[in-house]
C-alpha cells in the first residue's frame, strides 16, 4: 500500500511538472506581436498596447519571402539564399543557419532571416511545409541567434 501511495504522489508531481512555464509559448504558436504564415494560421493573441497589425506592404514582403523559400531544402542553402535574393531582399539582410549540425551531420531544418524595415521574416526549410514569421529584430540588428553562417 505505501508503495501505491509513493508511486501516486510521484506522478501527482511529474502531472504538477508537465505544465508550460510562466512566459513561454505552446508549441506551434507564435510569441506575442508575431506574425506567421505557412500551413498553420497564425494565433492571433496581441496585449493592448501592442503594434498595429503589419502594413500590407508588410505583409506582400511576407509572403514574397515565404514563396522564394517554397521548395528548398536544407541541403542546398546556397540555391535558398538565391532565391531570397531573387525575391527582392539584398544579399547583405540575409541570415543563415549552417546546414550541419556541430557533429557534421546534416541538420534536419535550416532557418533563413532577412532584415527589413519592419524588423526581421525569419524562415524555415525541412521535413514539411516551410514557415515564415515576422518578428522584431535582436539587438545588434540581428534577426537569428548563435552562429551564422557569412554571405559574400
Amino acid at each position: 500500500m505505501r508503495r501505491f501511495a509513493a508511486l501516486a504522489v510521484l506522478a501527482s508531481l511529474l502531472m504538477v511538472g508537465c505544465g508550460q512555464l510562466p512566459g513561454s509559448t505552446a508549441p506551434g504558436s507564435a510569441a506575442p506581436g508575431a506574425t506567421a504564415t505557412g500551413s498553420t494560421p497564425p494565433v492571433a493573441t496581441q496585449p493592448d498596447d501592442a503594434d498595429p497589425e503589419p502594413s500590407e506592404s508588410a505583409d506582400a514582403e511576407l509572403e514574397a519571402f515565404l514563396a522564394a523559400i517554397t521548395g528548398h531544402t536544407p541541403t542546398d542553402p546556397e540555391a535558398l539564399v538565391a532565391a531570397v535574393e531573387s525575391a527582392g531582399f539584398p544579399r547583405s539582410s540575409i541570415e543563415r543557419t549552417r546546414e550541419v549540425d556541430s557533429l557534421g551531420a546534416p541538420v534536419t531544418f535550416l532557418q533563413i532571416a532577412v532584415l527589413t524595415s519592419d524588423g526581421c521574416i525569419i524562415g524555415q526549410v525541412g521535413d514539411g511545409e516551410p514557415i515564415a514569421v515576422r518578428a522584431s529584430a535582436l539587438g545588434g540588428g540581428r534577426c537569428l541567434v548563435g552562429e551564422i553562417v557569412g554571405l559574400d
